[in-house]
């Protein structure tokens, strides 16, 4: 735990650590321990598809909390609060989010810990991509003193230090919860392999100001991505925070396009133009309707190239 004190200014224990295979072992893990049945837990719609199978999966029922374009995409303590019955026993956050970028403010993490201490829940906390922040301060859910009460915070390498074959997941939470970490975790897959976790070892002895580059070279991506976008007639955008992705709002541009929705413009987009944008339905349901999601991993010079393909094909079928 000395990597995330020294970064967040906290105090994890060791026995209030779990190294597990990849971090969606973590998720699907913390969902099962914590869910029973008929329990509804709250999560973000669009978002990792992953949250709302795993709930179903542990027999209870996941509450969506559509995330708004005007609060660019942030799921917010007032969301959460309307979202609230007796039945309600968690709420899974990601920040910053997948598919939208968006990260939380200090206002956003402290409500829904109020929220957590009010009604006593559970929050998992996905941070997968906490590095990747571009604007102001990242608040993560470690640096505030209640984590241990309410707070399952879940990451790992395979985003920083892009190793997504490693499948090196953490999972910091206080010790009771830890420990039946370990027993779900004993019998689904033993341990993480250990030469793996030696390379961890050393990846984090290297402490994290390395990756100030490479944050540079992301949001140098992320601003060409939102100059492309500027340049497309039909499309918005909010501009995100964190992450790798922009999630543009492209009703206007599939109503001039003549297709009925975002699954028939992406499907048309990737065969047509041979550009790939996900739809933003696949994240999980309804949130994403009339949004597409773009991911920046790749060059400069290939986003340019997709964009120019994009805007070529546009043209095209606009006469």
């Amino acid at each position: 735990p000395i990597y995330l004190n020294t970064k967040y200014g906290t105090d994890v224990k060791p026995e209030e650590v779990a190294i597990t295979v990849g971090a969606k072992s973590a998720v699907f893990m913390s969902i099962v321990l914590l869910t029973r049945m008929g329990d509804e837990v709250i999560v973000p719609d669009p978002g990792f598809p992953t949250y709302e199978c795993v709930v179903r999966y542990a027999g209870g029922r996941p509450v969506f909390s559509i995330l708004k374009e005007e609060n660019e995409f942030r799921i917010t303590p007032s969301d959460v609060d309307n979202l609230l019955t007796k039945n309600t026993r968690g709420v899974i956050v990601n920040s910053p989010h997948n598919p939208t970028g968006s990260t939380l403010s200090r206002d956003d993490v402290e409500g829904l810990l109020e929220i957590a201490e009010k009604r006593n829940l559970f929050i998992i906390s996905d941070e997968i991509y906490e590095d990747y922040v571009y604007e102001g301060k990242y608040y993560s859910f470690l640096t505030f003193p209640e984590w241990r009460d309410y707070v399952i915070y879940i990451s790992g390498m395979s985003k920083t230090w892009a190793v997504p074959g490693f499948r090196f997941g953490i999972i910091i939470a206080r010790k009771e919860v830890i420990k039946k970490i370990e027993l779900l975790a004993t019998n689904i897959y033993s341990c993480p392999p250990s030469h793996l976790q030696y390379a961890a070892l050393k990846a984090f002895e290297m402490g994290i100001e390395w990756f100030d580059r490479i944050r540079d070279e992301y949001r140098m991506r992320r601003d060409v991505v939102l100059e492309e976008l500027s340049r497309l007639p039909g499309v918005k955008t909010v501009k995100p925070r964190g992450a790798f992705y922009v999630f543009p709002n492209v009703r206007e541009l599939t109503r001039m396009l003549g297709y009925k929705d975002v699954d028939e413009l992406s499907r048309a987009m990737l065969f047509e133009a041979g550009v790939l944008m996900l739809p933003g339905t696949a994240f999980p349901l309804y949130g994403g309707e009339g949004y597409m999601r773009i991911s920046y991993v790749l060059p400069v010079e290939a986003i340019r190239e997709g964009f120019n393909k994009l805007r070529d094909w546009i043209e095209s079928k606009m006469g």
